[in-house]
């Protein structure tokens, strides 16, 4: 049983749209994390649970679950000074992700979920969702970021305080993964500094959002900064391995309750 729609051919595709089913799109971007890892952090880390994810429904149920080709370019501005960082306009983005919308559910896909493994993805996701969702009010579309899930376990495990980027979990999440693209000896604590205190701005993505925009915050730039946003030097490819699973058993249970929704409206 092939997983990946790339791989597919299409009497292969048509098979797959007559059975209950859901279409995974990981969405990336390729950007700087630090010295000490690659570009392809979000879209490595969201690939990677799109397609585990897909694998274990596929075993265990009796639906079908394919992953579509990630979404490497994205919105990036905020490291932009950084060599590499290559990105597109959120307009551009939003544009990108409701014709790619469309054009599933043209062909007669159920249920869409994108796989979010950068912060800045949200809001452009959000618009093009919203906007697809007006001319087709019955489609399954859903959105999620991979860091919401594992929320029982994360927080116990985790060592550092502040985790936004290039930090213990996409670190130890890339020990796991793809270990020979991580230079542990290149980690570095960096703690970005905000224009309010935590109370009101959140030091991580596992804190409660009470201001969801802030300006006069210091990010991490090319020239004063590494490009983290965090503590990778606790990580550990047992935590990444740990962490993992966490968010591939979530996202799981999501995909089922996706697909048993359908015509519940």
């Amino acid at each position: 049983m092939k997983l990946k729609l790339s791989d597919m051919s299409w009497p292969e595709v048509q098979e797959f749209i007559k059975q209950p089913n859901a279409v995974l799109i990981p969405v990336g971007s390729t950007e700087q994390h630090g010295l000490h890892l690659p570009l392809n952090v979000d879209s490595v880390c969201a690939t990677y649970f799109s397609e585990k994810a897909a694998e274990k429904v596929n075993a265990e149920n009796n639906i079908r679950v394919m992953v579509a080709p990630t979404i490497h370019y994205t919105e990036v501005n905020t490291f932009s000074s950084f060599p590499g960082t290559i990105g597109i306009s959120l307009e551009t983005e939003s544009r990108l992700i409701a014709d790619i919308t469309r054009s599933f559910l043209g062909q007669g896909f159920a249920n869409l979920i994108f796989i979010n493994g950068h912060f800045n993805n949200m809001l452009p996701i959000n618009m093009a969702l919203s906007q697809v969702e007006e001319d087709h009010p019955d489609a399954g579309l859903f959105a999620l970021n991979w860091w919401a899930l594992g929320f029982e376990t994360i927080p116990k495990i985790r060592k550092s305080q502040v985790c936004l980027h290039a930090d213990e979990l996409e670190t130890s999440l890339s020990l796991f993964i793809q270990p020979q693209n991580v230079q542990m000896d290149k980690a570095v604590k960096e703690i970005p500094e905000f224009s309010l205190s935590e109370k009101w701005a959140f030091p991580d993505f596992y804190a409660p959002p009470r201001v969801f925009f802030h300006s006069r915050k210091k990010m991490p730039k090319m020239g004063n900064g590494k490009g983290v946003m965090g503590d990778p030097t606790v990580a550990s490819k047992d935590t990444g391995e740990k962490v993992a699973n966490a968010v591939i058993n979530d996202l799981v249970e999501i995909i089922i309750e996706v697909i048993n929704s359908e015509g519940k409206n």
